[in-house]
C-alpha cells in the first residue's frame, strides 16, 4: 500500500518546477525566506497561517529535538526550526520530496538545524530520536495501520514527550468527494473519526491534553480557496499545489471544499502526552 501513495505524491523534475516558479514570482531561487515557499511547501489545510497558529499555541523550547512525521517539503520543518530554534528531523515517504526539502532548507540557511530522511513511519530508523515531541501534521490519512505508526511514535518519544496532531478525520457524512489533496482515490484515503483516532493513542499509554475542533477554519480555508480559485481561473500561479500535484490540484479547492460543507471531513487539533 505505500507504494501507492508512494505514487500518489511523486512529482518529477520538482526542484526544477519549483525554482521557476519562484523566478516566475519574481524571487531568487538562490536566496529564499521561508515564506516565498508558502504556496508550494505548506499544502495542508490551514497553509503557513495555519501552521505558524499551530506553533504559537504550543511554544517549543528552543531546545527540543522534533520529528515531523510526514513532512513532505519540509515547509512546517523550516518554521519550526525557524520560529522556535529547535532541531528538527522530517522524514517522509516520497524521496522526491526529501530532496528537494534538503535543498530548499540549505538555500534558506536552516541545514543546520535540520535533517531529512527519506523512509516510512512504519519503520522509523533507529538512528534518530529520541525526540520530545513529534508532530503529525495531515499524515495519518494516508496510513491504514495507525496502530503500527503509533508504536513506532512510542519507540522513538522520550518519556512525558508529546504528539502533535494537525490532522483531517472523518466526519459524519460517508461519501467523500475526490480528488483530495491525500488521495486521487479512495484506496489510499484512511480517514478515521476522531474517537477511533484517539483511542488508538490512549490504547498506547497517552494522555489528551488539549483538543480544538478545528473544522469551521478549515472550512472557512476552502471556501476562500474555492473563491479565489473561480476568481482567477484564467491567471496562472507561479507556485501552488499544481507543481506537486500537476492538473488535479485545480480540483482541490472545489472537493474539498464540499468535504467540509457536507461533513466528510473535519479538522482537528491535539496534543497528547506518552506516559
Amino acid at each position: 500500500m505505500e507504494s501507492f501513495v508512494r505514487d500518489h505524491y511523486h512529482a518529477k523534475n520538482l526542484l526544477d518546477k519549483i525554482d521557476a516558479g519562484l523566478t516566475a514570482a519574481g524571487k531568487d531561487p538562490k536566496q529564499i525566506d521561508i515564506r516565498d515557499l508558502a504556496p508550494v511547501d505548506q499544502l495542508h489545510t490551514g497553509g503557513i497561517r495555519g501552521t505558524t497558529a499551530l506553533l504559537e499555541q504550543l511554544d517549543i523550547p528552543a531546545g527540543f529535538h522534533v520529528l515531523d512525521a510526514g513532512c513532505g517539503l519540509g515547509g512546517t520543518c523550516r518554521v519550526m526550526a525557524k520560529t522556535c530554534g529547535c532541531d528538527v528531523t522530517g522524514i517522509d515517504l516520497s524521496p522526491d520530496y526529501i530532496e528537494a526539502a534538503r535543498v530548499l532548507t540549505h538555500r534558506t540557511g536552516l541545514a543546520e538545524r535540520i535533517q531529512f530522511k527519506a523512509g516510512s513511519i512504519l519503520a522509523l530508523p533507529d538512528v534518530i530520536g529520541p525526540f520530545d515531541l513529534i508532530l503529525c501534521q495531515h499524515i495519518l490519512m494516508n496510513i491504514s495501520d495507525k496502530q503500527a505508526a503509533i508504536q513506532q511514535f512510542v519507540r522513538h518519544l522520550k518519556p512525558k514527550g508529546k504528539i502533535i496532531l494537525h490532522e483531517i478525520v472523518a466526519g459524519s457524512h460517508p461519501e467523500l468527494a475526490l480528488p483530495v489533496p491525500w488521495a486521487a482515490s479512495a484506496d489510499i484515503s484512511f480517514l478515521e473519526p476522531w474517537e477511533t483516532l484517539l483511542a488508538g493513542f490512549t490504547d498506547n499509554g497517552f494522555t489528551l491534553e488539549t483538543f480544538t475542533d478545528a473544522t469551521a477554519i478549515g472550512t472557512r480555508y476552502w471556501q476562500k480557496a474555492k473563491e479565489f480559485a473561480l476568481k482567477n481561473a484564467d491567471v496562472p500561479r507561479a507556485l501552488g499545489p499544481h507543481l506537486v500535484f500537476g492538473d488535479m490540484a485545480a480540483r482541490f479547492p472545489f472537493t474539498m471544499s464540499q468535504n467540509f460543507e457536507t461533513s466528510a471531513v473535519k479538522l482537528v487539533e491535539a496534543v497528547l502526552t506518552r506516559h
